[in-house]
């Protein structure tokens, strides 16, 4: 459960009953997170803006159609993720391309500071978890991104990736076993490093 989870709630609720001014604090509230998740999926940085302003827009056009839901940002995030893959391939292969994972999604280690690390045995150990973790595929490096950086459960990571809870916990387990296989550690310290790594990526 992120930190405003509840409160989302609440204002969906309020928004699905005709309160647009709802609408506005939950986008005030997540809109500098889906920004930074949007980075993840395209360089351009004017059709994410544009991407996460027709979501909004496009929940007051069809606020009568909305199904109520505990997982606001899951929610905005499986919303904001199509809208942007959908706009960089073509339209006759986006069910496909959902369907496999098969799209970019860059985690964005370049901007840390390797020089700070060259003699700090931990750090050059975080250093091995980021080139690890850059080896993983697209949705492996989506999936650690939404639970580590912003602590998603596995359901509301499994409602983003379009997967069973199940399979979102394989997931992140087969990523973060390859990550450990790679670097040899043990998975409480690669969890360790992860929690480190993730609040501090560029974007």
């Amino acid at each position: 459960m992120y930190p405003n989870q509840k409160e989302d709630a609440k204002l969906w609720k309020e928004f699905l009953d005709g309160n647009q001014g709802a609408l506005s604090k939950i986008y005030l509230t997540n809109v500098n997170d889906l920004y930074v998740f949007g980075c993840k999926f395209s360089v351009d940085k004017s059709l994410i803006k544009d991407c996460i302003q027709d979501l909004f827009v496009t929940l007051i056009q069809t606020r009568t159609k909305l199904s109520p839901t505990d997982n606001v940002r899951a929610y905005l995030f499986t919303s904001l993720k199509r809208k942007i893959v959908r706009e960089t391939i073509r339209s006759s292969k986006f069910e496909q391309v959902m369907e496999r994972g098969d799209y970019r999604f860059e985690v964005g280690f370049e901007k840390l500071d390797t020089q700070a690390f060259e003699n700090d045995n931990y750090s050059k150990k975080t250093l091995a978890v980021r080139s690890a973790v850059e080896s993983l595929t697209s949705r492996q490096k989506e999936a650690l991104y939404l639970r580590f950086y912003f602590g998603l459960s596995h359901k509301e990571i499994a409602e983003v990736l379009h997967l069973e809870e199940q399979s979102s916990r394989s997931l992140i387990s087969r990523a973060v076993k390859k990550v450990r296989n790679v670097i040899h550690s043990d998975k409480k310290r690669i969890s360790n490093f992860l929690f480190f790594l993730f609040p501090r990526l560029a974007w």
